[in-house]
């Protein structure tokens, strides 16, 4: 579980400078993950907020999509972060499939589909954007 101050959608939506929509999006493309209240409202982190601000400029200064940064996360193998056993990977849809990140597969490992990816070394790696650059590299690349 997420600690520290969780934040309504409005104040992130504000402090990004975008409509409550734009915040949803996101969401709803896959590349942040909210906590979700009993009654259903979306808090977020300071981790998420600066990963939306991240986003942000990825799309706006950047000229990526909101697709693209979804297929970006979706490179990153998280078979090699949290080390899976070959026949784990191979059984796993994250392994083969790249079109989405891997917490919004269904079907993973047993142990991933149990978890909280909120609290995933993937997701908390993915989501520090002033390292996407050096973790795609390191993890595509070091086995070279």
């Amino acid at each position: 579980m997420t600690t520290g101050k969780l934040m309504k959608i409005g104040d992130i939506a504000k402090k990004l400078g975008v409509a409550v929509s734009t915040v949803r999006k996101y969401e709803a493309a896959g590349v942040v993950l909210p906590v979700r209240t009993f009654g259903r409202h979306r808090l977020f982190s300071e981790d998420d907020l600066f990963w939306l601000s991240c986003v942000r400029d990825m799309i706006t200064n950047r000229g990526m999509t909101l697709e693209a940064i979804k297929r970006m996360v979706s490179m990153i193998p998280c078979w090699e972060l949290r080390k899976c056993h070959i026949d784990d990977r191979l059984k796993c849809p994250a392994y083969t499939e790249d079109s989405m990140p891997c917490w919004l597969l269904a079907g993973t490992r047993s142990d991933c589909s149990a978890a909280d990816c909120r609290t995933c070394i993937v997701y908390k790696r993915v989501t520090h954007c002033e390292n996407m650059k050096i973790l795609i590299t390191e993890l595509v690349y070091s086995k070279d």
